[in-house]
């Protein structure tokens, strides 16, 4: 499936296949859905914003991978600091990798 979401004013095409399983566990050293279960196990009273924010930058870095040659930590710093503070584009990004994903938790189909 592939999918661009903007993020900031930046399109980044997104595309998800059976290879994102292992380049996932190939770049980060864990399992794809292992930390998407961590995700769904956290406390909603006490969410670790860190690991939020952490797992869902991982996977829309793999998704994003075939078109980039950039690393994971060029992908980050290219980033806007303030999509961190940006409820509406946290919503987006977690709603692609649902509908991406295979997940049909996704409320909205990204543009």
């Amino acid at each position: 499936m592939e999918k661009t979401i903007n993020l900031r004013g930046e399109d980044l095409k997104l595309r998800s296949s059976l290879f994102t399983i292992i380049s996932y566990r190939s770049v980060f050293g864990t399992e794809l859905f292992s930390d998407i279960k961590k995700l769904e196990n956290l406390n909603k009273d006490e969410t670790d914003a860190a690991l939020v924010i952490d797992i869902l930058f991982r996977i829309i870095y793999i998704l994003h991978k075939p078109y980039t040659k950039k690393s994971y930590d060029e992908f980050l710093t290219d980033l806007d600091f303030s999509v961190l503070s940006d409820v509406k584009e946290l919503e987006n990004i977690s709603n692609t990798i649902t509908l991406m994903l295979g997940g049909n938790e996704g409320t909205q189909d990204p543009k």
